[in-house]
C-alpha cells in the first residue's frame, strides 16, 4: 500500500517552466563575448574515416550546447543519397540517419559536409569544415577536383552552385543521373571535391534550380570544361568553368491592353527578328522598341476590338487580342505633354543633341510655331528638327550649341501634334549648355589583336550604362577616341565574336560549344578637362583571365582583382589641350 504525501501542487506550473529552461538552453545573458564555435568531442563521436561502413546512425558530439540552422542548404552529402537523410539532437549530440530504404553504393567514399549548420547558441558561431568521411569499400579514396565557377558575363564568381562529376560519359548523364560526386561554390565562386578515387570524369556546373541535380530546366544556368577531367596519383585538375544560361526560344511572356491606345508586349528577350502584324481595323500603328517591353501605340476612329500577330521563324506563332476601349474617354483625360518634365533648365552636353520626350507619338511638327533663343538678348535659332525614329515620342534639336549659353526652346500652341490628334499648349524649355572643360576625352588603344578575328567592344560607364559599341574586324592594332564624355569610371567589355555576328553568343551544351570569352577592364577614373589614354594588351587580357585566381582572391583578401580584369597601369592621363572639341 503506498502511502500518500502532502505535496504542494500549487507548485507544478513552476516546476514545468524550469523544467522547459533545463531542456531548452538559453544563451546567457552578460559576460564576455562568445567567439568560439562548438567543437567536436571524436572519443564520444562515430568515428571518422570509416571503411567497410554499412549505413547506420552517425552521432557527433560537441563540447557545448549547439544548434542546426539550414539543413537543406548546408548539409550535402557526396555521392547524393537516393532518399532523404534525417537531422535530430538530443542534448549535445548530432545524430544523422539515413533512410531505411537507402542502399549504399558499393566500393564509393562518402563525404558529408556541414557547412556551417552547426552553430553555437550564443553568438551563432559556425563551426568550420565539420565532415564526415566513410568508404563502403577497403579504403578511402583521396583525389580532388576543385576550381572556380564565374559568370559568364559578367566574370564575377557565382555562389552555390553545383560541380558535379559522372563517371558515365555519356552526354545525357547530366539530364538522366545523379553525379557521383559532387560540391558547391563557396562566395568566391571556389568548390573542392574531396576523397575522389582514380579515373575519368565527365564534369558539369549546374545552378540547380528545383534541386534534383539533373538539368533538366533550360532555363537553368550550366557550364562544363572542354576535356574530360583524368584523375590519378599526379593529376588532380584545377579548372575554371564559365557559368551561362543557353538561347532561350523567344517567348510573350504576357500582354497589358488596359488602356486606349497603347498595348505592351512583355518578351523573354529582346525580341529581335519579330515580325509584328495586325488585323486592319483602320488604326494608325506606330512600335516602339524597349530591351524589354515592346510598346504599340495606335489610335483607331471606332471603338472596336483587333488582334496583333506575332511571328518569328517557327519558334513563334502569337495572336494577341486587343480589347475595344472608349476612345473618347481616354481623350478627355489625357493630353500631349512631356514625359519627365524638366525641373529647371535642360543641362545639355555641347556636343550632343538636345531632346524632349512626350507621352506619346508625334506625328508631325510645324516648324513655323517653333523657336529656338539664344542668350538674354533671345537671338533666334535655325536648328534641325526631326523625330526620333523608335517610337516617334522623341523631339530632336540639331544645332551648333555654343559653350556655357543659356538657350530657350518655345513650343507655341499646335506646334506638335501627336498620333491621337491632340496637340500641345505652349511650352517654355529652358536649355543651359555646359563647358566642355566639363568633360574629359577618352583614347583606347587596343594591341595584339589577331587579324583573322572579330572583336565586338562595349563601352560602359556607371551602374554598366552602356555608352556605345563598335568591332573591330580585320587589324592587329585599333585606335579610337571618345570626346566629351562625363567625369567618372568606364570599363571596356571585349568580345572575341566568333561567328562576327555583331553581338555576344551564349554556349551550347548538346553543341559543345562554349559561350564567346568576354574580358572586362575597369579603366581608370576621367576627370574633368582632362585626357585618358589607355593601352589593352588582348593576350595579356585573355592570358589574366584564363589563369587560376591568386591565393588572396581566394581567401577573399580585400583590393584581389576580379576574375577577368586587368589591373590599370597603362592608363596615361594628361592635361585636356585647348580647343580639342568634338563628338563621338
Amino acid at each position: 500500500m503506498y502511502q500518500t504525501s502532502h505535496f504542494p501542487y500549487w507548485l507544478l506550473p513552476l516546476l514545468a517552466l524550469a523544467l522547459t529552461f533545463c531542456a531548452n538552453p538559453i544563451p546567457p545573458e552578460g559576460g564576455l563575448k562568445d567567439e568560439q564555435p562548438p567543437q567536436l568531442v571524436p572519443e564520444e563521436s562515430t568515428p571518422n574515416l570509416q571503411t567497410r561502413f554499412e549505413a547506420k546512425r552517425i552521432e557527433l558530439t560537441f563540447d557545448e550546447w549547439f544548434e542546426i540552422q539550414d539543413v537543406f542548404n548546408q548539409v550535402v552529402v557526396s555521392p547524393p543519397l537516393e532518399f532523404p537523410f534525417e537531422i535530430t539532437l538530443h542534448r549535445k549530440t548530432l545524430r544523422f540517419d539515413f533512410d531505411e530504404k537507402e542502399v549504399l553504393r558499393p566500393e564509393a567514399t562518402y563525404t558529408i559536409n556541414f557547412g556551417e549548420a552547426v552553430r553555437d547558441i550564443t553568438e551563432r558561431n559556425p563551426t568550420q569544415n565539420l565532415r564526415f568521411v566513410f568508404s563502403t569499400g577497403d579504403f578511402i579514396d583521396s583525389l580532388s577536383v576543385s576550381g572556380t565557377i564565374v559568370d559568364a558575363q559578367k566574370g564575377e564568381p557565382v555562389e552555390n552552385v553545383l560541380f558535379m562529376l559522372y563517371e558515365n560519359l555519356e552526354d545525357t548523364v547530366v539530364r538522366k543521373e545523379r553525379p557521383f560526386y559532387f560540391a558547391r561554390t563557396d562566395k568566391q565562386g571556389l568548390f573542392r571535391i574531396e576523397n575522389v578515387k582514380a579515373g575519368q570524369f565527365k564534369g558539369f556546373a549546374l545552378q540547380d534550380a528545383n534541386r534534383n541535380y539533373l538539368f533538366d530546366q533550360a532555363q537553368e544556368p550550366i557550364g562544363f570544361p572542354d576535356t574530360f577531367l583524368v584523375l590519378n596519383d599526379s593529376l588532380q585538375p584545377k579548372v575554371r568553368v564559365k557559368l551561362f544560361t543557353e538561347d532561350q526560344p523567344l517567348r510573350l511572356m504576357g500582354n497589358d491592353d488596359s488602356r486606349y491606345g497603347l498595348v505592351r508586349l512583355n518578351f523573354s528577350k529582346p525580341p529581335k527578328g519579330l515580325d509584328i502584324t495586325w488585323q486592319d481595323a483602320g488604326q494608325n500603328v506606330i512600335i516602339e522598341h524597349n530591351p524589354d517591353t515592346t510598346k504599340i501605340w495606335y489610335d483607331q476612329p471606332e471603338d472596336k476590338g483587333w488582334s496583333l500577330f506575332l511571328q518569328k521563324d517557327t519558334l513563334l506563332n502569337d495572336t494577341v487580342k486587343v480589347r475595344s476601349r472608349s476612345r473618347q474617354e481616354f481623350l478627355d483625360k489625357t493630353k500631349l505633354e512631356l514625359a519627365r518634365p524638366s525641373k529647371g533648365a535642360l543641362r545639355l552636353n555641347p556636343t550632343k543633341e538636345a531632346s524632349l520626350t512626350f507621352n506619346q507619338p508625334l506625328t508631325t511638327f510645324d516648324t513655323s510655331l517653333m523657336r529656338l533663343y539664344e542668350d538674354t538678348l533671345r537671338i533666334e535659332m535655325q536648328p534641325l528638327y526631326s523625330l526620333d525614329t523608335n517610337g516617334q515620342r522623341r523631339l530632336i534639336i540639331a544645332h551648333p550649341w555654343k559653350e556655357g549659353m543659356a538657350y530657350e526652346l518655345e513650343l507655341m500652341p499646335g506646334a506638335l501634334t501627336g498620333l491621337y490628334g491632340q496637340q500641345n499648349d505652349t511650352l517654355l524649355q529652358p536649355i543651359q549648355v555646359d563647358l566642355l572643360k566639363s568633360y574629359g576625352n577618352l583614347t583606347l588603344q587596343f594591341d595584339s589583336l589577331s587579324a583573322d578575328s572579330s572583336y565586338y567592344i562595349e563601352l560602359l560607364g556607371k551602374g554598366d550604362e552602356l555608352v556605345t559599341t563598335f568591332t573591330i574586324q580585320g587589324d592587329s592594332t585599333f585606335q579610337r577616341t571618345f570626346r566629351a564624355l562625363p567625369s567618372g569610371t568606364y570599363t571596356v567589355r571585349l568580345i572575341e565574336d566568333w561567328n562576327g555576328n555583331g553581338r555576344w553568343d551564349t554556349g551550347n551544351y548538346d553543341e559543345k560549344r562554349q559561350p564567346e570569352p568576354i574580358y572586362l577592364r575597369t579603366l581608370e577614373q576621367l576627370r574633368s578637362n582632362w585626357d585618358l589614354e589607355t593601352a589593352i594588351n588582348f593576350v595579356e587580357l585573355r592570358q589574366l583571365a584564363r589563369a587560376p585566381a591568386p591565393a588572396a582572391a581566394q581567401e577573399g583578401t580585400p583590393g584581389s582583382l576580379k576574375p577577368g580584369e586587368a589591373p590599370s597601369r597603362e592608363e596615361k592621363p594628361g592635361r585636356k589641350p585647348p580647343g580639342g572639341r568634338g563628338g563621338n
